[in-house]
């Protein structure tokens, strides 16, 4: 009905209709949805629109000001009235959903969901009678029910309202119910006290003297269930009451408050817990404060830092459970502290056994939790050259036991294959590998090498060109694969320095130079892929053990899941794009060479400085050794391959065709489920003492027959703030800083001493 100066009246009944948009449609776009939503024509038609604040009030819409006003005034949803510009006929009412709308108006991306919470309406909780099938649910306050996914709101009176309801509420568990009241205090700018505070019976006050806003609510039986009893939803404020109003909200709270999202997202910043605090509610946060917000929430997660170490027990058998073959060992000290974790899953052991090359990188790592530790790792590559896990292990520091301990159990998963394990040359972990896999198959990392021969040199006052000269010839060293080339090389630096010669034949060439390493070592001479997965796991080295195991889980699933996806896409390449780039590279370094045939499968390859290599295709030879050592057609093989009709695809090994990557990843990770976790604090895990049978070694594991729980180990935390940044190596390739005023190398702009631009 229209009211006499134009404007809509009191809405009388019609038809609704439900439909979504988004800001930034246009005023001639919305009318034609929203009539053609209702089946009529959109000419001569006037909109109106409710605001959230006042649902009596409309207004009207007449332009693109008008629609970008009706998003401003409202927040999740808004009612729009249709009504005919010449008679005043009945208006028939659209609800529209503006789904997209709390993203844009703060400019939030889409996972930044902290500020949606959600009502479930819960027929099995509810004391209102059950509806009959297909009508919608009962709108009685007595169906509401909080669910855990409820977060942080921008304040809004309805919301306010939704989260706590009043008279018949229903809440799954106290510590939801405690949530609900701290959200519904802070967004309607009061300070509440508890006047009763058990598990069973509740009331609360406004702190405000002869206010009359009161709460009672009461345990049901002797479930967990909270139901609010009586509610006096009424306030009595001063404005001066108004004005000293600060949300006071102690850690513990503020935890709850962020429980979800810190759950989600476990590295969730301090800084980005106050930010989300001031806009739900306007009132800054310090970082401390947020820093102990988020130690609570993830305490109140996984418990009490200290008594997560309950769960690794429970954890490692669930993981033996879910995924097939997994190897999930813990190993404690005669008081019940924890030692040692070693993790190697299923899938990986199967992927690793069937188609990965014969090599592993073993590094280790510092944790940066609350009980610090080190997490060793052993990885290989798959068949496109990218990150393959293995395993890994928990410890509490990087000593010769530790490290045999990890061997040890290494060694069972690996079996009787044959493997080179690189190393960083660590003191206890080369005792350890060759005890275990034998010295032969001991390979160390070039670079921990080259760092120590730099050194060296610096100590004899080389410095310089003739410094830069002897790390490239070091470098040749390395890298030779025939004796020969090796020898031609070594002279080289004699004739730079006899001393530095002399340094590399006693430092055990044998173990990094290729030319003098027994085994293959697939061009391999680095670490780097151990460093990887450092880098991968950057994120988890915060957490608690639990949290580290979980977040494990999961980075394993999606990378398993995401490689054996690209896999299937390859055709019809029959590598992978890493090795098809290689290849490519082999075919640049090509060109200007001249091939001859000898026979239709052996050439004669020259170089551009005449250099004449012998290159067989049957069996894959080529007299610079490099095709043989890295199983991908070098330079000599590629031209070679030109000269014939062979693809060069089929002429490289095996271990990189895709055939090799599917039976990598024919088994991903089973899905582990964690619903029914127990609490670190209702968790005593058991501990036995179960001896392995190998020679001085004095190692306890988990079984499940004693009744000791499982302690924290004995950690003493450094001084000042933990180091979270590795020191680089002096090889480390840094990245150039220009500066964003100047755009000159060398510093940033607010360093900058140019003269500002005029």
């Amino acid at each position: 009905m229209t009211n006499a100066d134009g404007s809509l009246g009191k809405y009388m009944g019609g038809v609704s209709e439900a439909t979504v948009i988004e800001e930034g449609i246009s005023f001639e776009e919305l009318v034609i949805k929203v009539c053609s939503r209702m089946d009529m024509s959109h000419d001569g038609k006037s909109l109106f629109y409710s605001t959230s604040r006042d649902k009596s009030k409309h207004l009207r819409m007449r332009d693109a000001d008008g629609v970008s006003m009706m998003f401003y005034l409202n927040e999740d949803e808004v009612d729009i009235f249709v009504e005919e510009e010449t008679l005043a006929n009945t208006p028939k009412q659209c609800n529209i959903s503006s789904r997209g709308y709390t993203w844009a108006r703060y400019g939030f991306e889409e996972e930044v969901n902290v500020f949606n919470f959600f009502i479930k309406e819960s027929n099995l909780l509810s004391s209102s009678p059950s509806t009959a099938e297909g009508e919608p649910p009962s709108s009685s306050k007595d169906s509401l029910t909080i669910c855990h996914e409820m977060g942080l709101v921008p304040y809004s009176q309805q919301r306010g309202e939704d989260i706590l309801s009043g008279d018949g509420q229903l809440f799954d568990n106290h510590r939801l119910f405690k949530k609900a009241v701290i959200l519904f205090a802070a967004l309607n700018k009061f300070t509440f006290k508890y006047l009763d505070n058990s598990r069973h019976y509740y009331r609360l006050a406004c702190v405000v003297d002869g206010c009359p806003w009161k709460l009672t609510a009461r345990a049901q039986g002797k479930s967990q269930l909270i139901r609010v009893i009586k509610m006096n939803n009424e306030h009595c404020h001063t404005a001066q009451d108004n004005s000293n109003f600060k949300p006071r909200i102690r850690a513990k709270e503020m935890g709850m408050i962020f429980m979800d999202k810190i759950a989600g997202q476990p590295n969730f910043l301090p800084r980005s817990i106050c930010k989300d605090f001031e806009l739900a509610f306007h009132t800054p946060l310090t970082y401390s404060q947020g820093w102990r917000t988020r130690e609570r929430a993830r305490e109140l997660i996984s418990g009490p830092v200290s008594m997560t170490y309950h769960l690794v027990p429970w954890m490692c058998q669930r993981l033996i459970e879910s995924i097939p073959n997994t190897k999930a060992v813990w190993s404690s000290s005669e008081d019940g502290k924890f030692k040692q974790l070693f993790v190697a899953y299923g899938c990986n052991i199967t992927g690793f056994l069937a188609g990965c090359r014969p090599i592993l990188f073993i590094d280790a790592c510092f944790l940066t939790g609350p009980y610090r530790g080190s997490c060793l790792s052993a990885v290989a590559y798959d068949a496109n050259d990218q990150l393959y896990p293995l395993a890994y292990a928990i410890v509490s520091s990087e000593n010769y036991e530790d490290w045999l301990w990890f061997m040890h159990n290494l060694k069972e998963i690996v079996g009787e294959k044959q493997v080179v394990v690189v190393t960083d040359r660590n003191p206890g972990l080369l005792r350890a590998v060759k005890e275990l896999f034998g010295e032969e198959c001991n390979a160390w990392c070039v670079r921990h090498v080259k760092e120590n021969f730099s050194k060296f040199a610096t100590g004899k006052g080389m410095k310089g060109n003739p410094k830069k000269t002897a790390l490239h010839l070091f470098t040749k060293i390395a890298y030779a694969c025939d004796e020969r080339l090796y020898g031609v090389y070594l002279t080289k630096l004699f004739g730079l320095s006899p001393e530095l010669s002399k340094w590399v034949e006693e430092n055990g060439p044998q173990h990094w130079a290729n030319a003098r390493f027994p085994y293959r070592r697939w061009d391999k001479l680095y670490t780097n892929i151990a460093e990887s997965f450092n880098n991968w796991i950057l994120k988890l080295r915060d957490l608690d053990i639990i949290q580290f195991m979980k977040g494990h889980v999961t980075l394993t699933t999606d990378m398993l899941y995401r490689h054996k996806m690209e896999a299937g896409k390859w055709h019809p390449l029959p590598v992978g794009r890493n090795i098809d780039k290689m290849i490519k590279e082999s075919q640049e370094k090509a060109r200007g060479f001249t091939c001859r045939p000898t026979s239709p499968t052996e050439f004669i390859v020259s170089t551009s400085d005449w250099k004449s290599h012998a290159v067989k295709l049957h069996p894959f030879y080529c007299s610079c050794l490099r095709w043989q050592m890295k199983g991908i057609p070098c330079k000599h093989a590629v031209r070679a391959i030109e000269g014939s009709s062979y693809n060069i695809y089929n002429l490289v090994d095996p271990f990189y065709r895709v055939e090799s990557q599917l039976l990598i990843y024919t088994t991903v990770m089973s899905p582990v489920p964690l619903h029914d976790m127990p609490s670190s604090t209702d968790m005593v895990p058991q501990v036995a003492e179960i001896q392995y049978g190998c020679e001085d070694l004095d190692i306890t594991t988990s079984s499940s027959t004693a009744t000791e729980a499982l302690r924290p180990p004995a950690t003493k935390r450094p001084a000042g703030r933990p180091k979270k940044k590795r020191i680089e190596s002096q090889f480390q390739d840094k990245q150039t800083v220009f500066c964003g005023l100047c755009h000159e190398p060398g510093h940033n702009r607010s360093t900058c001493k140019s003269p500002l631009p005029g």
